[in-house]
């Protein structure tokens, strides 16, 4: 089954600050969205279940993006 969750404002707001955590920079929402979609199922079940704001989702995708990032860099 798949399951698709529709982003609100709240939940904007915390992928925000978990890329303005990483980068230093403000994104708009369609930013946000990408890296929603991008996000492994994984992490998004932990976000649909326990919601953006908590710990273990805001963790779990920090994790992920920093090490994405770094891999990023790396083979740049």
């Amino acid at each position: 089954m798949i399951v698709t969750a529709q982003l609100e404002q709240e939940d904007f707001d915390s992928i925000h600050d978990i890329l303005f955590e990483l980068t230093e920079r403000s994104v708009d929402n369609d930013t946000c969205q990408y890296v929603w979609d991008n996000l492994p199922k994984e992490i998004q079940s932990t976000a649909i279940q326990w919601g953006t704001s908590d710990t273990v989702f805001r963790d779990q995708a920090y994790s992920y993006l920093k090490n994405e990032m770094e891999n990023a860099q790396k083979n740049g």
